[in-house]
């Protein structure tokens, strides 16, 4: 009787080391978690304090660290690229909300605002250069004419 005695001790004790062990490490699993869930706090902290010191510093000239500057023309490039997708959609960008209209919308559908078209002088610009591409239109049938005839006086 006594080995099942000593044998059941032993079980007990080392049921009670799992136990402890499972213990100690589920406490370090959630002091683990707690410690990252507080990094994360950190990081946007962090975030929020450079978005704070570029929306300050944002139209310096020679601002001071050069990520502004990067900032700045990345946001710029979105902006381009944005309208790109808009016009791919046959659609238009707000200016004031960056929303995709519709290409004959006046005002914008989310924040209200004008929605001027921002390619009008383009196309004002491509119309001029139209109207000269039509004068010189009819240029060309006048050439035209012109050669036939001295082909015909030459003979051909």
């Amino acid at each position: 009787m006594e080995f099942f005695e000593k044998l059941g001790d032993a079980i007990t004790g080392m049921g009670r080391d799992v136990s402890q062990k499972v213990t100690d490490a589920t406490e370090i699993a959630k002091l683990r978690m707690d410690i990252r869930s507080r990094e994360e706090s950190v990081r946007k902290q962090y975030l929020e304090i450079g978005k704070q010191y570029y929306e300050l510093h944002k139209d310096d000239e020679e601002p001071l660290f050069e990520e502004v500057s990067l900032i700045r023309e990345t946001l710029e490039k979105i902006e381009e690229l944005k309208v790109q997708i808009a016009e791919n959609k046959g659609k238009k960008v707000c200016p004031g909300c960056g929303a995709a209209n519709e290409a004959d919308a006046s005002y914008c559908s989310k924040c209200g605002a004008k929605c001027e078209d921002i390619f009008a002088e383009e196309m004002e610009t491509m119309d001029d250069k139209t109207a000269e591409t039509d004068t010189d239109a009819v240029e060309v049938p006048a050439k035209t004419e012109e050669i036939q005839e001295k082909t015909e006086d030459a003979g051909f």
